[in-house]
């Protein structure tokens, strides 16, 4: 691809003294790509800690390929996504078109025709992936950009990559919270103009769904028609707030207007954090700290 301007900055980068390159057989490489980010984030396996993250903001980039333009520009100088001796790579791609099936009616054969009932699918555009939740028996179908695709193949070529859907790392790390009671609890992960909403009870996912907004208005209505989809009472329940949103946000205010009880959310356990991540918000990068959990 030729691309010949630079529409991204690095908005946020963390890392640990004590990381090396040399170190990357022994370390996992995350990668999360959304509508207007690209994150990288670096786990040192011998440890179980997160010893590097990298956040790049997308700036007047609206198409698959100009995202994907745009990762190949950042690999040009990117040490991370030059180095090909990592344990593991990861990529999570975030998009409207996935869809949760359960395991026992899944043909690997037909996922493009699972995938079209839920989505509009171009299948001369999307290669359609799938990654299978084996604790929920569930199969998560989703469609991938070409382009992203064959950039990512091009940024670490000859060696394997695992794909998951955005929503499979969130699944992963809200059913991996702690002291999961039976009542109905709600999670939401909030980015640039989609909202991920999650429900659980004691036997496990409950809903999935990710919707797009463009007013704070918008972003309230999804919330509360989910909640009276599932029978949930806004006046008693506490939502769970995750993603790109901060204390002082016209969402999170109209959140506090239309729901009684709303905390943000803390990163996921189980997992270590260089001293260097203590600044951050808890609340924030947690689809990149939750790629961790997938296997």
């Amino acid at each position: 691809m030729n691309t010949t301007s630079t529409n991204f900055r690095l908005s946020h980068k963390i890392q640990d003294e004590a990381f090396a390159l040399s170190a990357a057989g022994h370390c996992h490489l995350y990668l999360s790509l959304a509508q207007k980010s690209i994150r990288l984030a670096v786990v040192d396996a011998e440890r179980n800690k997160f010893v590097v993250l990298e956040d790049y903001e997308l700036i007047t980039v609206f198409t698959p390929i100009q995202a994907a333009e745009q990762l190949l520009l950042i690999a040009q100088s990117n040490p991370l996504l030059q180095e090909q001796n990592w344990k593991t790579v990861r990529v999570a791609i975030s998009n409207l078109h996935f869809t949760l099936v359960p395991e026992t009616l899944f043909d690997p054969t037909h996922k493009t025709d699972y995938l079209r009932l839920h989505s509009d699918l171009n299948p001369q555009l999307d290669d359609v992936l799938a990654y299978k939740h084996t604790s929920l028996e569930a199969v998560n179908i989703f469609a991938l950009p070409k382009v992203l695709h064959k950039a990512i193949g091009q940024t670490f070529p000859g060696r394997p990559v695992q794909y998951v859907h955005q929503t499979s790392s969130l699944i992963k790390s809200v059913l991996h919270i702690p002291g999961r009671s039976a009542e109905r609890k709600m999670y939401i992960f909030v980015e640039r103009s989609y909202v991920t909403i999650l429900v659980t009870d004691n036997h496990g996912l409950q809903f999935c769904n990710i919707f797009q907004y463009h007013s704070p208005e918008d972003f309230i209505y999804y919330i509360i028609f989910v909640m009276q989809e599932q029978k949930m009472n806004p006046e008693q329940e506490t939502i769970t707030v995750w993603g790109d949103i901060s204390h002082d946000a016209t969402l999170f205010t109209i959140l506090q207007k239309y729901i009684r009880n709303v905390k943000f959310g803390k990163k996921p356990q189980d997992i270590g954090y260089s001293y260097k991540f203590d600044d951050l918000f808890e609340h924030r990068y947690f689809e990149l700290y939750s790629l961790h959990l997938c296997e």
